[in-house]
């Protein structure tokens, strides 16, 4: 999985752009076949029930068959926006700027808000709790690791949540993954070495770069606190 991660981390800008192309056109072909099939079942079952046109039993196995294609189908159209969400947080963390604009920017200015900002502090805070009191998890979680870092991850939570301070998406990305990745999150390791999450929480304390309104110059109207990065 980290070969994987770090493989579409090297894409170039042009190879982005293709998989986000890709991605949105299977999206659009999955959406029009899942309204056609609905559509069938509908039609089926309204020509036997409605205008008697088509023998009930006949009807109702059409109507089946295209209901259970097109839920099919809605379930294809929610893994391919999942997929796509992945991409466009790769876009984020490769830094480049205008790559898949506009939907990089308006994925960037949904990871930053405060809303979502205090939504990752309340889960973190729940992990941290729950690691300290050995309460019952949903999830397996790295307790020891967690009772390790729990100054750094509360002074994470900490900073998420001041309506003042300014985040880079690419940080938001991080966090985000960090409480969401069954995989490759170090929380949800239990075997792993306490020190797999302290680098993880280095490097998002690092991509988010914290700024305070009232600490920065007038040089900064500009900025949206949305702005990505130029790739290094």
């Amino acid at each position: 999985m980290h070969d994987v991660l770090a493989k579409r981390l090297l894409m170039t800008p042009a190879e982005f752009i293709h998989a986000l192309s890709v991605v949105n056109e299977r999206l659009k072909t999955a959406r029009t076949v899942a309204i056609s099939l609905l559509a069938f079942a509908a039609l089926a079952l309204a020509g036997a029930y409605g205008v008697s046109a088509i023998q009930p039993g006949m009807a109702k196995t059409m109507a089946g068959i295209a209901l259970i294609g097109g839920l099919g189908a809605i379930a294809a159209d929610r893994l391919l926006g999942l997929h796509r969400i992945e991409i466009l947080d790769d876009i984020l963390l490769s830094g480049f700027r205008h790559v898949g604009s506009p939907d990089v920017g308006r994925r960037a200015a949904e990871l930053v808000t405060l809303r979502r900002r205090r939504q990752l502090a309340d889960t973190l805070e729940r992990f941290v709790e729950v690691a300290a009191t050995n309460d019952p998890s949903a999830v397996p979680l790295h307790r020891s690791a967690l009772r390790e870092m729990a100054p750094k991850l509360l002074d994470l939570t900490r900073r998420l949540r001041e309506a003042e301070a300014r985040v880079q998406p690419s940080g938001m990305v991080l966090v985000r993954r960090l409480l969401t990745d069954g995989c490759e999150s170090p929380i949800f390791a239990p075997v792993g070495p306490p020190r797999d999450l302290e680098r993880a929480l280095d490097r998002i304390h690092a991509e988010l770069g914290y700024e305070r309104l009232d600490q920065r110059g007038c040089d900064d109207d500009d900025d949206t606190g949305t702005e990505l990065r130029f790739a290094a």
